[in-house]
């Protein structure tokens, strides 16, 4: 929260949105370390000083913070691709800054990295929690959708720009994903142009029209 926000809050409210974020912070480290079907909130309240029933006056259960933490990080996402794509000319490059945006991310948050991954795999299990997961990813990519339309050109496709989204967020944070847990962080960081470059070979075609579709 800015300085200028908080300045506008009572000091009851200061103090509650301090106690939102210290929930929030302890829960990404926990499930980025142990993992979101094992922590337990017993485990969130005693990383964070606080008793069970305080927690509930913040969040109804464990999953109600998942999907907290899922929207704040999407939302990071897609303010920071944002902010990519409005630096560079409408065209290929508007793809490109849309995946270096993504990968720097991941290599900044790690912990954003893993989360995302359980969470997709939770969102495939017969839940209750898993259509609300999936709203929330679905608003992600109809986002990135329209970030990345500028680099279509207007031309007539097969797929569509929510279809490139999907590829991209799929492929980006997959191939991170498995090379940090194989290789390492710091591998991982050191190769991040190599990361960029690959990604981006990989994806550009997406843009060109389907002949065969024609």
């Amino acid at each position: 929260m800015s300085t200028l926000a908080e300045g506008s809050l009572s000091r009851v409210e200061r103090r509650k949105a301090r106690t939102n974020r210290r929930f929030l912070e302890v829960s990404r480290r926990l499930f980025s370390e142990k993992g979101i079907y094992w922590a337990k909130i017993e485990d969130i309240t005693e990383l964070a000083d606080q008793g069970k029933g305080t927690f509930y006056k913040y969040f109804d259960s464990k999953e109600a913070i998942i999907c907290a933490l899922l929207k704040e990080g999407l939302d990071e996402l897609t303010f920071q691709t944002e902010q990519a794509v409005q630096k560079v000319p409408t065209g290929p490059k508007t793809l490109s800054a849309a995946i270096e945006a993504r990968v720097d991310f991941f290599l900044n948050c790690p912990e954003y990295l893993l989360f995302f991954h359980q969470v997709r795999g939770l969102m495939q299990l017969q839940v209750a929690v898993a259509n609300d997961l999936r709203a929330i990813y679905d608003a992600h990519l109809d986002r990135l959708a329209e970030l990345i339309k500028p680099a279509m050109n207007g031309v007539d496709q097969s797929g569509s720009a929510r279809d490139i989204a999907r590829a991209m967020a799929a492929y980006t944070s997959g191939v991170l994903t498995y090379d940090v847990l194989f290789e390492g962080q710091e591998s991982t960081e050191r190769r991040r142009n190599y990361f960029v470059d690959m990604l981006d070979r990989s994806l550009q075609p997406l843009l060109k029209p389907n002949k065969g579709s024609r």
